[in-house]
């Protein structure tokens, strides 16, 4: 940035003056200065300017926050807080710009910050992420042309004033409006560059052409890095459309302090001009009016998001538009996207990434009996309360959240007693909640909402720490190691004992995969996830948590598959076809695993579709349904072998763990099965030949 005139040392010393001294190093690092000595710190020091100490810095609630403008460091508190209390998404953190002319004021007030406060906070404070300096007779030029070159970004939207002289905050709003009619004439720009495209024929044809001829296509892939999984699946999926011999280009945040703007979309589109689009949970509309009508999207559904469920007017699906991954009758019934633009692919892995060769030297730390992978650490009743927080501008809201959480573990234990599946009991304490909290009864598309936005995930928190502290118990019994993997572990009230950290996504997770005895999943989203894959492909054993419906839905899947093919032996006395367990051998597979779960199949050696699923079958617009249309005993070989429903079967399958020819024959034999079934190049390849059917 700019650089602070060169001036003499002062003869005088003081406390104040030693610690400016200290952090000078650090200012010409930060600031980027070439030079230069201190001089009369306390000279130009002014009376600390008195600072509102409850005026908002950021937002009350906003995952991706605007940038925000500090003008003037004559105090340098506000800047510490608006450091320190910046919340995002994930590990998203907004930029904050530091705009003083007067250098050698912004040092000295850091030095009195460091005074008050200690010097190592300062330091932090000095060497934050996402902090912009802007120090010195330059700093306005400089602000403006940092904005000219980061033009696609979000504008800040905020200026803190922290005892800027009157002409540097005028300045500084000159320059953000001047950003701000730049930006928008960046947009109008590309958006009529947009508008030839789309109204080009010969690019629609070419298009067209290329995906009815099989040739290979220009596709792009847009995520977001601000997610767990998703972030490297993406990446992972590029890699292999570019073996497949496509030309594929990954659209992501350059940082963690950067939002994607409209303008990042359209030029990506300009300069690309991809035959195709991935996108990772979203539709077409919700990334705006970026993409030319002809270029087909994939929406790559791998998330219960809100936009699938709720919303007075839904997006509706384009001719061009598909889904792959993760597949919900609302995406069909409320989206418009038909069956035959759908395909179901619950988990896809990199093969490249995950594999079972021995892990190299440098990991032995991450070996251990038992391991969990999640990040899903914080406490039930603590995400509930944050959630009403979150929503009391919606009382409704936040009065159905909090019924909710009351009634939820009456709703388990109601599933786990009456053997019904977990979804349906969330789904009428939904409806209940609902009602208590707005005062009469509510919508489907209300009821879906709260269930995949709230139910779900609170359960699946009680869900999955009750199979920690099990894991937990059983160790400290057996004298065995567990380890917890994840964020937030280490703050367990009762569990942090256990944690270590976070894996790197790639060979340290593969190492900590294949060098623990067996690796817990526990999800009440069911048994078909990544995780389970990858443990699989990377020579480990995974174990896992399962619910009633996990084994219902083996028989669901069967039956769904017979009805209307298969001749029945009778029908009950309602109309619904039986059929004879012993007359089909996937009907005694799926008695066998009910019997080793400790359940019965059927009544009188017959089994029949219930008359809510008879209901479905029915009412399905193409006779079949496909959701769900799952079976998770195949992929896992034997969910009453490598699966538990109570603590003593969680311990008894991690003492079976210990005996290494059963560990490694049941590893090898889900792995071949994931590996065949649910494999990143499988997923690709079938995802393209979703699209260039269409076309046909």
């Amino acid at each position: 940035m700019s650089a602070i005139p060169a001036v003499r040392a002062p003869a005088e010393s003081s406390p104040l003056i030693d610690l400016a001294r200290v952090l000078w190093p650090d200012a010409l690092k930060a600031w980027g200065l070439a030079g230069g000595v201190l001089e009369g710190v306390r000279s130009h020091l002014p009376a600390e300017p008195m600072m509102s100490g409850d005026r908002p810095i950021w937002p009350e609630r906003a995952d991706y926050a605007a940038p925000v403008v500090i003008a003037g460091l004559a105090c340098a508190r506000p800047l510490a807080r608006a450091i320190r209390e910046r919340t995002g998404a994930m590990q998203y953190l907004p930029r904050v710009l530091v705009v003083e002319p007067r250098a050698e004021v912004a040092l000295a007030s850091l030095a009195r910050l460091a005074a008050s406060e200690g010097e190592a906070g300062v330091r932090e404070l000095l060497h934050a992420s996402g902090v912009e300096w802007f120090m010195g007779p330059t700093a306005l030029g400089d602000l403006q042309r940092w904005l000219a070159q980061h033009v696609d970004d979000p504008r800040p939207k905020s200026v803190f004033d922290s005892g800027a002289p009157p002409e540097v905050a005028s300045g500084i709003g000159t320059i953000m409006a001047d950003a701000q009619t730049r930006q928008q004439a960046e947009l109008r720009e590309l958006m009529q560059a947009l508008r030839r495209t789309a109204s080009d024929r010969t690019k629609r044809d070419a298009v067209r052409n290329r995906w009815r001829s099989g040739e290979a296509l220009r596709l792009s892939v847009y995520t977001c890095r601000y997610s767990t999984y998703m972030r490297h699946a993406a990446a992972d999926l590029v890699a292999v459309l570019q073996q497949l011999g496509h030309e594929a280009a990954l659209l992501v945040e350059p940082d963690d302090h950067t939002g994607m703007t409209q303008l990042h979309y359209l030029r990506a589109v300009r300069d690309f001009e991809p035959d195709g689009v991935v996108l990772v949970n979203y539709l077409r509309p919700q990334i705006g009016p970026v993409l030319p009508p002809y270029v087909p999207v994939i929406t790559w559904s791998q998330d219960a998001m809100s936009h699938f469920f709720v919303g007075a007017e839904p997006p509706r699906a384009t001719p061009q538009d598909f889904v792959a991954g993760l597949l919900y009758p609302e995406q069909r019934d409320r989206l418009g996207i038909p069956e035959s633009r759908m395909l179901p692919w619950p988990i896809p892995v990199s093969p490249a990434k995950f594999h079972r060769a021995p892990v190299g030297g440098g990991y032995e730390h991450l070996r251990c009996d038992v391991a969990f992978v999640t990040r899903h650490s914080e406490a039930p009743q603590a995400y509930a309360e944050r959630q009403i927080e979150q929503n009391k501008a919606q009382p409704q809201v936040a009065r159905s959240i909090e019924s909710l959480a009351l009634r939820m573990p009456a709703a388990l234990e109601r599933a786990r007693r009456e053997r019904l599946w977990l979804v349906h009991a969330l789904r009428e304490s939904c409806s209940d909640a609902l009602r208590d909290g707005y005062g009469r009864s509510a919508t489907q598309p209300m009821v879906e909402g709260l269930l995949q936005q709230i139910a779900l995930p609170l359960v699946d928190l009680y869900h999955r720490q009750q199979a920690v502290r099990w894991a937990a118990s059983a160790c400290e019994r057996n004298g065995w190691r567990l380890h917890l993997y994840g964020r937030g572990w280490e703050d367990h009230p009762d569990l942090a004992r256990h944690a270590r950290g976070e894996l790197e996504h790639g060979e340290e997770l593969r190492a900590a995969y294949q060098l623990a005895g067996i690796t817990i999943h526990a999800s009440v989203r069911g048994l078909l996830h990544q995780r389970v894959a990858e443990i699989a492909m990377s020579g480990g054993l995974p174990i896992v948590r399962r619910n009633f419906e996990d084994i219902d839905r083996a028989r669901w899947f069967q039956l769904n598959a017979m009805v209307g093919g298969v001749e029945p032996v009778g029908h009950t006395e309602d109309g619904r076809p039986e059929f004879a367990i012993a007359d089909h051998p996937e009907l005694m597979r799926v008695a066998s695993l009910w019997g080793r779960c400790g359940r019965q199949l059927g009544e009188g050696g017959r089994v029949s579709p219930t008359p809510y699923e008879m209901g479905i079958l029915k009412n399905c617009p193409l006779g079949k349904p496909r959701l769900p249309h799952q079976d998770p005993g195949l992929a896992l070989v034997d969910v009453g072998e490598v699966g538990f429903e109570t603590e003593a079967e969680l311990e008894s399958v991690m003492r079976r763990s210990m005996d290494e020819r059963w560990r490694s024959a049941w590893s090898a034999a889900i792995d071949a099965r994931m590996r065949d079934r649910f494999s990143m190049d499988r997923f690709a390849s079938d995802m393209v030949d979703l699209v260039r059917r269409s076309f046909a």
